[in-house]
């Protein structure tokens, strides 16, 4: 197989925050008078459900809002029901990484039809771990052995269509294995995936940092290589692109509107979405979440998320699953 390359992200890496600081127009004070409804495609305590959190009291203490109510949702009902009826200019969608299975599992031509790209608020970069007494040294070890008898290898994340799955996908592709060779075990934590390795059901586990900080604090999990662009700190472990393999991929969280959204509700959408996010009380909830801002918002990120969900349906596809 050719090997692919996986930038994940594309532009965007650094927060933008220009337009902070200008007079409220009417949308704005409109917007500050109303009472906005965040759907979470998800259960609650979710990724999606804490970014959705974080953001609505933020917005509602700043005084970009009066009030905030989220909704937590089935993942496909909370879809069909957001880009299949008229929801209303103050009723919105945060969705994450996976939430693009979801939306191709019901066929739909783009994931996100009939909705209105906003911003693209943080994410989480995932790690490749092994056990502290495995014989895979290095991630250079680890990609030789997958090359070199990719169906002996496994590797233990969660959910099966989840962030874990698809990161296995694209690590796959990019180190020119057929994904659906090696084994990919799916369990239902992070902590889960970790015990699945101690317990030899697999060679490698893939998670979040802080789904696994604790196994590697204790010693019990060695970290290989970590999904970021740059080195992330306090983490011990070269990046993906360190490793010669072209591959970054956070676990993104992000807001949209309505299909039929009005070009100045939309603006005033992302003016909140801007001065939620330049505020140090965003950036400590991100610090203590062990997000990565990841701020992205407008046409760019309309067509950044186009671009990122071709990319992870082809990986589901290559992966066996409905795409």
């Amino acid at each position: 197989m050719r090997r692919r390359q996986f930038l994940a992200l594309g532009a965007g890496l650094v927060p933008l925050v220009a337009g902070c600081g200008t007079v409220p127009g009417p949308r704005e004070r409109a917007l500050a008078a109303s009472t906005i409804a965040l759907v979470v495609p998800g259960p609650q305590g979710c990724g999606a459900d804490r970014a959705a959190r974080c953001l609505g009291g933020l917005a509602r203490r700043e005084g970009l809002v009066r009030g905030v109510q989220v909704a937590d949702r089935p993942g496909s009902a909370a879809l069909t029901e957001f880009t299949g009826t008229r929801t209303g200019t103050r009723r919105l969608l945060v969705v994450e990484l996976e939430t693009v299975a979801l939306a191709r599992a019901g066929r739909q031509a783009q994931a996100f039809a009939g909705t209105t790209p906003l911003a693209r608020l943080c994410g989480e970069w995932e790690l490749i771990a092994v056990p502290a007494a495995s014989g895979l040294g290095s991630f250079g070890a680890f990609a030789d052995a997958m090359r070199r008898d990719p169906s002996s290898m496994s590797v233990a994340g969660r959910a099966e269509g989840g962030v874990d799955h698809i990161m296995f996908g694209m690590l796959a592709q990019s180190l020119g294995v057929d994904p659906r060779l090696p084994r990919y075990v799916a369990c239902r934590s992070c902590d889960d995936a970790a015990g699945a390795t101690s317990g030899g059901l697999a060679d490698a586990v893939l998670g979040s940092p802080a789904g696994l900080r604790h196994r590697v604090r204790a010693g019990e999990l060695r970290v290989l290589a970590v999904s970021a662009p740059d080195r992330v700190p306090g983490l011990d472990a070269p990046t993906l692109l360190e490793c010669d393999t072209h591959l970054y991929c956070a676990d993104w969280r992000a807001l949209l509107g309505p299909g039929d959204l009005p070009p100045d509700d939309r603006d005033a959408l992302v003016a909140m979405c801007r001065s939620v996010t330049a505020t140090a009380s965003w950036r400590e909830h991100c610090r203590r979440n062990g997000w990565t801002s990841l701020y992205l918002d407008g046409d760019d990120f309309g067509q950044w998320l186009r671009v990122e969900s071709a990319r992870l349906g082809r990986t589901l596809g290559d992966l066996g699953l409905r795409a």
